[in-house]
C-alpha cells in the first residue's frame, strides 16, 4: 500500500489519538470490523512512523496482543491538518 486513502488514515489516527492506546481489534471494531483495511492501515503507520507499539501482552493465540499509540510524527501529522481545518 503506497499511498492510502487520506481521509481514512486521518480517521484511524485520530482514533488512537482520542482513544488510545489501542488494539488491533479494538481499532476494527470502530471501522466496522474491516479488518484487512485496518490491517493495511496498521502496517503502513508503523512503516511510516506516525504510530508506535505502547505495549505488548501475550494473547490467547500464538501473537502477542499490541496497542498503538501515536507516535510524534503522527501527533505532527494530525496538528497540520486540525490547524488547516479552521
Amino acid at each position: 500500500m503506497n499511498n492510502p486513502g487520506l481521509k481514512t488514515l486521518l480517521s484511524i489516527l485520530q482514533q488512537i489519538k482520542e482513544k488510545g492506546p489501542l488494539t488491533f481489534y479494538q481499532l476494527s471494531l470502530m471501522r466496522s470490523r474491516a479488518y484487512g483495511l485496518v490491517s493495511r492501515y496498521l502496517k503502513f503507520c508503523l512503516k511510516n512512523e506516525l504510530i508506535e507499539i505502547h505495549s505488548q501482552h501475550k494473547g490467547r493465540g500464538p501473537y502477542p496482543s499490541k496497542k498503538y499509540q501515536l507516535s510524534p510524527k503522527g501527533h505532527q501529522l494530525i496538528n497540520i491538518f486540525e490547524r488547516n481545518k479552521q
